[in-house]
């Protein structure tokens, strides 16, 4: 048995206590000690002190004890290796993806009615996966590849046409990236298949600049809930040298957000072929992107990505290269187009490539080679097979032409070639018709504006209706019976419209989409009439972007207005819609969806103000509401001087005067609950709401007239402000004035630069709904009129009433590797729920690539079996502990 007593007397003697002997106390101890033990080592104490405080008198047994007391050590030291290396083996299995991140995507890419291709690129080789459904919660199918790769380009097959699908990409085994409402994709619709379409149209951005961000944010206020179907760029992607790099930081990381639910389709620009070379596909260019060189998206195989074509619903698209490769008319290119052109049967034809047959901005057409040589051999192939539109960039400004035919000379004249001189607006002299059979022109646009520096030549060319030295970029929208391109400022101004027209119909003018209405507000609802006479319509109005309709009046006077008060009840997704008494099937809707909210934008950027620049001081009430400005200059915003992107040059006295004052009066229909001021500036600025002192910047120096700004400014410096309760309550329902005062650093300043938004968020009174107005009886049509075919469609979004996705056909699980690493794999089953609309928004975490899904899906199982690890190896320890707590 276990003698406790001979085991005290044999420690002892091991450590030379004999007899029962006590050793002698350390120096500064009374008493006797008293011998205890602890594991394997002995310890001796005063009788009547704590063990605790005597640790340090104790003496190992023997040399195994010491031993014991090293393996002890040795054993924590391996039980910490133990937790690392559980933690290591957690990170491996639950989160491989936290040491591999996404450096580039996703995006999309040759989106058709049965696919898509979705591209990424990852820091390190791996496999890859996507997972896709109709629901961000239900990612159900699945498309592998097992080749461990960087750039993974993954190819989805057997989806249904015009249907909304949300998607994952990952690793074979983990997720990196989506799964989320923001990470989504529509294929296109069926080839032929009419349906309003909008597409967003860049040329010449890729610089990184202020102006980029700028263009690239005006088009996202501007279209709100109702985003592009796709992103056409007229090339110059990359500045300066299309590099890799130049690629990702002024192509993929500034579009990142569209790119990830937009498919693009680019054209090379002479700044991309410094780096990539079209005769052999080689180079950053043709590594961003996969074009359908064998007919993948519809029209003929071209065998090159350098140029190709292919369809969208109803219409069909051609790209063509006008930098590298032949432009003669027997060339490979050329010959190509004219067999893809015989070829198609589409009622609508947009063709795009880089350099433009037409423009005189920072590029001469009449003087360069690539420019006199597109116009003068591609144009007569294209126009003779009825091209409606013609896009391009390279000149950085923005242009667009008359109804233009046979204008191939060089120089160009205009005399005898423009077949419609009217502005092409449906407001204005009427849209441009092409409504009977083999009727000729074209429309010629140059939106090379997209942020690389503007220049424009010392006169307009004689074929365009208008030439603006603007930033900006353009949506083309696109119906059965309508194509309606509208350029946008990168102020949000929309600077020009123009729409074409085959067909009769009725077509919207105003609202567009894209506006924002509060409860009771009227609102003018504009339409006009091609074709024959119709007598009566009907307008309706949606609040769930089409889904369902509500009469505003039905059998009014075909007037082409209607005054339509706002309802009260808030929509991000309005649509409106005017349609033929007799025949619904006869009708047009509003562009993109407008909005009931208590939001309102009281003053919007570009809009005119009053301004007083001579050099004189106005006083001391200039900025309240009684101050009497009638005297004042007026122009529109952008404002100032000295830096040759102002809407209006302001007077630049000498020598420079410290200030320069802005009013502007604006109405409120409510009280403010709340706002948010904008402003851009150079250099100071002061602003008052009716003389209540709003914000200020780089004023410390005093808000007199004769005070300098504090600090120089950037160079259209942008700063926002909520505005507080002061400034809140100063605001009053009717009218308003906000007065500027925008203050130069020092007499030496070269530049002037202001202008100014204003967002209010309205207390709203609760009201009911407007009582709908009688509706007049209706009287017999005059005629009745033909019904286009084009004009079917019912509403923007389809509705997917089928319950499950159809599936790609299945190979058995084997890897189906194709030419430019595209692979495919058998696809996994899914559930499939009905799908919700996603929004085009820049609401994301900003980074470019990171390792978002270290925890999802699978991960989550791999985490808890790691922690099942370390939990075991603690249970060992404490058994061991127990066990050697036993011996004693």
């Amino acid at each position: 048995m276990y003698d406790k007593k001979t085991v005290i007397a044999q420690r002892r003697e091991a450590v030379g206590l004999l007899d029962g002997a006590p050793p002698q106390a350390p120096q500064g101890t009374d008493g006797p000690l008293t011998p205890c033990w602890r594991g394997e080592q002995i310890f001796f104490k005063p009788v009547a002190q704590p063990l605790e405080t005597s640790r340090a008198w104790g003496f190992f047994v023997n040399e195994k004890a010491r031993g014991k007391r090293k393996s002890a050590k040795v054993s924590v030291f391996w039980g910490f290796m133990w937790v690392c290396l559980g933690v290591m083996w957690m990170g491996s299995w639950g989160g491989t993806v936290c040491a591999q991140t996404i450096s580039r995507g996703p995006y999309l890419q040759q989106n058709t009615p049965e696919g898509v291709i979705i591209v990424w690129r990852t820091a390190q080789a791996s496999t890859a996966q996507v997972r896709y459904g109709l629901s961000p919660q239900v990612l159900g199918s699945v498309v592998s590849s097992n080749v461990a790769k960087t750039q993974h380009e993954v190819r989805l097959t057997g989806l249904r046409p015009d249907t909304l699908y949300y998607y994952a990409v990952g690793t074979a085994d983990r997720v990196l990236v989506g799964g989320d409402a923001q990470h989504f994709f529509r294929t296109s619709p069926t080839h032929g298949q009419v349906k309003k379409m909008r597409l967003w149209v860049v040329g010449d951005s890729g610089t990184g600049g202020s102006a980029q961000l700028e263009v690239r944010d005006a088009m996202l206020r501007y279209v709100g809930q109702r985003p592009p179907d796709l992103f056409l760029h007229m090339g110059d992607i990359a500045y300066n040298s299309g590099t890799d790099d130049e690629f990702q930081r002024h192509f993929f990381d500034i579009y990142r957000d569209i790119l990830r639910m937009t498919p693009c389709w680019p054209t090379l620009g002479n700044h991309e072929g410094q780096n990539s070379d079209s005769g052999t596909q080689t180079g950053p260019y043709y590594d961003a992107y996969v074009l359908p060189k064998g007919a993948e998206a519809g029209g003929v195989a071209s065998g090159t990505e350098a140029y190709y074509s292919f369809d969208y619903g109803h219409v069909h698209f051609i790209v063509l290269d006008s930098h590298d490769s032949s432009r003669t008319v027997t060339g490979p290119m050329l010959t190509w187009l004219k067999a893809d052109l015989a070829a198609t049967k589409q009622p609508w034809l947009v063709a795009y490539w880089h350099h433009p047959p037409y423009s005189k901005g920072s590029h001469d057409s009449d003087t360069e080679s690539q420019l006199r040589e597109m116009r003068e051999r591609a144009l007569p192939i294209l126009e003779a097979a009825g091209v409606d539109l013609v896009m391009a960039g390279h000149s950085h400004i923005y242009e667009r032409s008359y109804l233009l035919h046979g204008a191939y000379d060089t120089p160009t004249t205009a005399t005898g070639k423009i077949v419609d001189n009217g502005d092409g607006k449906l407001d204005g002299t009427g849209p441009y018709q092409k409504i009977v059979a083999g009727t000729k022109g074209a429309v010629y646009v140059v939106a090379g504006h997209g942020g690389a520096s503007l220049s424009q030549g010392p006169r307009p060319h004689p074929v365009m209706y208008i030439t603006e030295k603007a930033y900006g970029s353009c949506l083309l929208d696109i119906s059965g019976t309508a194509l309606t391109l509208t350029n946008i400022r990168r102020d949000g101004v929309v600077s020009d419209r123009f729409t074409l027209v085959k067909g009769e119909g009725l077509f919207w003018i105003s609202p567009m989409g894209g506006e924002s209405w509060i409860p009771g507000q009227t609102v003018k609802l504009l339409w006009r009439r091609v074709g024959s006479p119709l007598s009566q319509v009907t307008l309706r109005y949606s609040l769930d972007g089409g889904a369902t309709w509500k009469d505003i009046v039905r059998n009014w006077p075909n007037n082409g207005s209607y005054d339509w008060q706002i309802p009260h009840t808030p929509s991000e997704r309005v649509l409106l819609r005017v349609e033929s008494a007799v025949d619904a099937k006869v009708h047009d809707e509003t562009h993109g969806y407008s909005k009931i909210t208590a939001e309102i934008q009281a003053i919007r950027w570009g809009e005119e103000w009053r301004y007083h620049a001579s050099g004189q001081d106005q006083g001391a009430a200039w900025m309240t509401p009684l101050f009497d400005d009638s005297g004042w200059s007026r122009g529109k915003a952008q404002l100032g001087y000295g830096d040759g992107d102002e809407a209006t040059e302001i007077p630049h006295p000498s020598p420079t005067p410290p200030s320069v004052y802005f009013r502007k009066r604006f109405s409120l229909p409510f009280s403010a609950k709340s706002g948010q001021l904008q402003v851009l500036h150079d250099d100071g600025v002061i602003v008052w709401i009716n003389g209540v002192r709003a914000f200020s910047k780089y004023a410390d120096n005093g808000d007199g007239y004769a005070a300098w700004a504090s600090s120089s400014s950037q160079d259209n410096e942008r700063s926002s402000v909520a505005l507080d309760a002061t400034a809140r309550a100063a605001l009053r329902v009717g009218e308003n004035v906000i007065a500027v005062m925008v203050k130069q650093s020092s007499a030496s300043s070269s530049d002037v630069s202001f202008d100014l938004s204003l967002d209010v968020v309205l207390d709203l009174p609760v009201a009911s709904e407007p009582t709908p107005e009688p509706t007049p009886e209706p009287t017999p049509e005059v005629s009745v009129e033909p019904t286009p075919e084009a004009a079917s469609e019912a509403s923007f979004e389809p509705v997917v009433s089928e319950p499950s996705v159809e599936k790609a056909e299945q190979d058995g699980g084997a890897e189906k590797a194709e030419e430019g690493g595209l692979a495919e794999t058998a696809v996994i089953p899914e559930t499939a729920s009905e799908p919700t609309e996603g929004v085009l928004s820049l609401e994301s975490d900003g980074k470019t690539g990171g390792c978002a899904g270290c925890l999802v899906g699978d991960g989550v199982g791999d985490l808890w079996v790691g922690l099942c690890f370390l939990i075991l190896w603690m249970l060992v320890r404490f058994a061991e502990r127990r066990r050697r707590w036993s011996l004693r």
